[in-house]
């Protein structure tokens, strides 16, 4: 055995110790669901775990043929994605989605978040440091769960597993070719470096982006191509029989083209990006059921694309020299230990501190760091009164020193009806705190070395606070065994009373500008307010089934419907026509109803085929347009064979092989991709 089994042993040692004792084998028929420790820190059977869990395994990455990680979510119910070749992925949960990041899914990578100061304190997609071919599982909840992962972990979480360097032992090798200029390779190695396991890949993508782009009257094939590439070293080192090291370096960079023909204003440009992470965890093996762990990640960040955007407005014409980029850095450090008091209660609790800086010209009109601290308290108690009912009692407090403190609660229960079959009800509390850009942003846009004539675009307004959200959820998971099928269903009722909204608003004296306009003599601009209301409602399902041995049946199916107020207009500076197009954006945000499905089916002489179907109501990613209803259908088909001792797949896979879909703009257009994939493993 070793010893990455015996850990292994020794934590699902814990689950059968805080059972009680007159729960018998023949109880355990729960036994085929998978185990989840992404809803309150503890391992968990999916039916117990206090929150809604869609689980993406191996075989359905593979079989998905997807190129970037986003387009996975695809496979989740409530998840919306922009197309997949577009200049940056936009991903999200029941909408909320006018930002150009994504600041309210947070996104784990082996338990290090995602989440950066110079991206707004959102998921930069195009630089999560993951590839594909590593991924063991992701666990997404569906459901706020701030008191496990932080304040902004607000409606949902999106935890990336990876394989144990053990699992990787060896070469592989893939190519992908295809049209729109798809070029991509993937390289690893997998090894021994005495008793440590070591896994090293390399990837890059490359693609020529949108087929066409709608602007001054005419189609043309847009100036978005871009180039991908990721490094990732992970070493896993046994130091006893019940101490390991967890040792983790990525780097992950993107050049993306952006702009328009003969555009003074968005002119031909590349955007450079990158992000740099070192992170440590150690884990100690206590007792069977008991384990420490301790945490700590680095992460730099960085991004330039400069260009000079041409401004003119009360008889002044200059260029402003734009560079929507900076440098951030992340500093995390987390302690956590979980334990099982009696032999009916389990617990998790810890510590984490997290320190972020960002400094960035455009963003704050100046090249100080900006900086926030933030310090947190969590835990997470698992109570089994009686064999059919298991109660989750959870809670965190943090001190932000941007908005204070924060308490977030969450209390759910389970009740086993009968075999294989369960219902659960959550309610919790959760916030999001703003970005630093949001708080204290400053974009003033002057001449090079000059500070007049002066457009100011953003200017923040202090006192923001952080967004809330209360959630009432009902869930019902069930198993038909005979059937090999499964049923997740959630309803749920989600309340914001202060959602932070970009909206313009009029400059005070003290920060004029030189475009004063009617009424408003020292000019206009955007800033962040806490003045919208929100409610949203609905339901969601996922149903799987094995009809066959070797067939695969996967179906979503989400119903949202968000109500929109504003709890003042008076701030609020524009026609009165435009004011409406705020909630309008916020309730159109997600479509009202939404599919997916997939099938995956093994064929004679080890063949494998799979679908995929998505379906879309019409929706708004921006508040002045909106895309249009969609389907998508998407097909692969795979052929494994050998050369010698050389295990190999080829595949063919076609992306929107239907039609064509709009982007986040109805402008922007995707078109069907096409591409060979070879992949190698020896």
């Amino acid at each position: 055995m070793n010893r990455h089994q015996l850990i292994g042993r020794l934590l699902l040692g814990g689950i059968a110790l805080s059972a009680d004792a007159v729960f018998a084998d023949e109880e355990l028929f729960f036994a085929e669901l998978p185990l989840v420790a992404s809803v309150s820190r503890l391992p968990q059977q999916l039916s117990e775990a206090p929150g809604a869990v869609t689980v993406i395994d191996r075989d359905m990455i593979r079989a998905s043929g997807a190129r970037n990680f986003a387009d996975l979510l695809r496979l989740v119910p409530g998840f919306q994605v922009t197309p997949p070749n577009q200049d940056g992925a936009v991903v999200a949960y029941h909408g909320l989605s006018n930002e150009e990041y994504t600041p309210r899914v947070q996104v784990l990578i082996d338990g290090r978040s995602q989440y950066s100061p110079l991206f707004n304190s959102g998921v930069n997609w195009n630089l999560l440091p993951v590839v594909l071919e590593n991924i063991d599982r992701i666990e997404v909840m569906r459901g706020s769960n701030t008191v496990s992962y932080g304040s902004n972990a607000f409606l949902g979480v999106v935890n990336i597993i990876t394989l144990d360097a053990s699992q990787t032992r060896g070469w592989m090798m893939s190519t992908n070719y295809g049209n729109a200029n798809v070029r991509d390779q993937t390289l690893r190695w997998g090894g021994k470096a005495g008793t440590a396991d070591v896994r090293m890949t390399y990837r890059q993508l490359n693609d020529s982006g949108m087929e066409k782009m709608f602007d001054a009257g005419n189609w043309f094939d847009p100036h978005d191509s871009r180039h991908n590439q990721v490094f990732d070293l992970r070493v896993d080192a046994p130091l006893t029989d019940r101490d390991e090291l967890q040792l983790t370096i990525s780097h992950a960079e993107e050049v993306s083209q952006y702009g328009r023909p003969s555009s003074l204003t968005d002119p031909y440009r590349d955007l450079s990006q990158n992000s740099t992470a070192l992170s440590a965890e150690w884990r100690h093996i206590v007792a069977p059921g008991e384990e420490l762990k301790l945490r700590y990640s680095h992460v730099e960040d960085w991004a330039s694309g400069r260009y000079l955007e041409r401004l003119s407005y009360s008889g002044n014409t200059y260029f402003y020299p734009a560079n929507p980029g900076g440098e951030s850095r992340t500093d995390e450090l987390e302690f956590q230990h979980m334990l099982a008091p009696s032999s009916k209660t389990r617990a998790v609790w810890g510590l984490g501190m997290r320190r972020t800086q960002v400094t960035s010209f455009q963003q704050f009109s100046n090249y100080d760091w900006q900086q926030r601290n933030a310090y947190r308290l969590f835990g997470n108690l698992e109570w089994r009164p009686a064999k059919d009912w298991l109660f989750n009692l959870g809670a965190s407090y943090e001190h932000d020193t941007v908005v204070g403190e924060l308490f977030d609660p969450r209390a759910s229960v389970s009740y086993h009806l009968f075999k294989d079959h369960t219902l659960r009800l959550v309610a919790s509390r959760a916030h999001r705190t703003p970005s630093l850009y949001e708080a204290y942003g400053n974009t003033s846009k002057a001449a090079a070395g000059t500070v007049t004539p002066v457009d100011r675009t953003y200017y923040a307004t202090p006192g923001i606070n952080a967004e809330r959200i209360d959630t009432l959820e009902l869930g019902y998971l069930g198993e038909v065994k005979p059937w090999r099928a499964s049923l997740d269903v959630r309803a749920f009722h989600e309340r914001i009373p202060n959602r932070i909204t970009i909206v313009p608003s009029a400059l005070p004296p003290w920060a004029a500008d030189s475009r004063p306009e009617a009424g408003l003599p020292y000019g206009r601009n955007d800033t962040a307010l806490n003045l919208e209301r929100v409610v949203a409602q609905g339901y969601e399902y996922q149903l799987r089934w094995q009809p066959f041995e070797k067939t695969r049946l996967l179906y979503n199916h989400a119903y949202i419907r968000t109500y929109a107020f504003l709890s003042s207009e008076a701030v609020i500076v524009d026609a009165p026509s435009n004011i409406p197009k705020i909630s309008r954006q916020t309730e159109e945000s997600a479509p009202r109803n939404s599919q997916s499905a997939m099938i995956i089916q093994k064929l004679p002489y080890d063949l494998e085929a799979s679908a995929m179907y998505y379906k879309s109501g019409w929706m708004r990613w921006r508040r002045n347009s909106y895309t249009s209803p969609y389907e998508r259908v998407d097909w692969r088909l795979a052929m494994p064979f050998r050369l010698g001792s050389t295990k190999a797949e080829l595949a063919y896979m076609a992306q929107m092989a239907n039609h064509t879909m709009e982007g986040r703009r109805e402008t922007r257009l995707a078109t069907e991709m096409h591409w060979l994939t070879l992949r190698l493993d020896f």
